[in-house]
């Protein structure tokens, strides 16, 4: 069985975890092991720390590393002989993890192996290195995280952005944004539509019709349409959160600056779109015992437009098409037209 596992991969390629694989197979070919499994974890940290709730309601601090959760409950149903990963810290960076894994090898008796033979828990002399390594790699991603987190802090205050994936509309190059023509006509098409009164429901489900994707490649959501809009990068504004203690972030930036790339939208026209957004949120409802939040409108889904058919749906005192994409007032003839469509 193979472990693989890289700490940061913005663009999705997994380009280090498919080398790492290929050197744990040939590994485990040399050494007349058959590979039964690969368990794989992209873009994962093993030192980065969450707060989460136990069972129990208590809270605790604990990297969240589900595929290496699983291949320990795969070692504990005796699925392999032998767990192989590339390198120790691969495997473990967390003194929680290693002890979880020594706990699992010492009931299940698997052996552990790493391509660099960094890692092996064979004796008592193997498992004390073993923790003094990660011992040792823990401080280590302390310290770069530290340094990262002052580094990004500098880059915002400069105005340039902080690298990694760049937000929906623009690529990343020598250290700013550029825009991305068809992606960025898609961001200007959504806050006209808003602007216009129609919902990111109606939005991203006509975007999806047209096959249009996100840059995950997948369909539109309207949590993720919404997040997208709220980037404060549309207007060309760079902002830092510091990280809280729980591992989130603060809720007000505490650097604000203009960035050195093109905005997308200008700032008006961010801040109008953001207003909405805002006041819907602000009008929804929820219903008692649903545990839901939905928002409450007369003759919501029912009222369709008598010129097209399509269903009309209400902004504030007049009902909008969104077949037609224009605001009309409900006239007794199209509410009439409704009723006998919906009959």
């Amino acid at each position: 069985m193979l472990y693989v596992r890289i700490s940061d991969d913005p663009e999705g390629l997994e380009k280090g975890v498919d080398r790492q694989e290929a050197d744990c197979r040939a590994f485990a070919e040399s050494h007349g092991y058959v590979v039964e499994r690969v368990f794989r974890e992209n873009d994962t940290s093993a030192f980065k720390q969450r707060t989460i709730t136990l069972p129990s309601g208590e809270k605790v601090r604990r990297v969240v590393r589900p595929g290496f959760r699983a291949m320990l409950q795969f070692l504990a149903q005796r699925g392999a002989d032998a767990m192989i990963a590339y390198d120790l810290d691969r495997a473990v960076r967390d003194p929680r993890d290693l002890e979880d894994l020594i706990d699992a090898k010492v009931l299940y008796g698997f052996g552990v192996k790493s391509t660099t033979g960094s890692l092996r828990l064979d004796n008592d002399s193997d498992i004390a290195m073993a923790r003094v390594l990660v011992a040792m790699a823990n401080k280590s991603s302390a310290d770069t995280a530290r340094r990262v987190a002052r580094a990004s802090k500098q880059q915002a205050i400069e105005g340039r952005w902080h690298g990694g994936r760049a937000p929906y509309g623009y690529r990343m190059g020598d250290s700013t944004l550029y825009i991305v023509p068809e992606h960025a006509a898609l961001v200007r098409e959504a806050c006209e539509r808003v602007l216009a009164g129609e919902s990111l429901y109606v939005i991203t489900r006509t975007w999806n019709e047209r096959g249009e994707r996100t840059q995950n490649n997948v369909g539109w959501s309207e949590k993720g349409l919404a997040q997208v809009l709220r980037n404060p990068a549309l207007k060309g504004t760079r902002i830092y959160r510091p990280a809280l203690p729980d591992g989130s972030y603060a809720a007000e930036p505490e650097v604000t600056t203009e960035g050195n790339w093109t905005p997308t939208i200008d700032p008006d026209t961010w801040q109008q779109v953001v207003d909405v957004l805002d006041a819907r949120k602000a009008r929804r409802t929820t219903w008692p015992g649903a545990g839901s939040v939905k928002r409450v409108h007369p003759f919501s889904g029912i009222i369709r437009c008598g010129k097209c058919g399509t269903i009309m749906r209400k902004q504030g005192k007049v009902y909008i098409c969104v077949g037609c994409v224009k605001l009309r007032r409900r006239s007794l003839c199209g509410f009439q037209a409704a009723v006998a469509v919906w009959a």
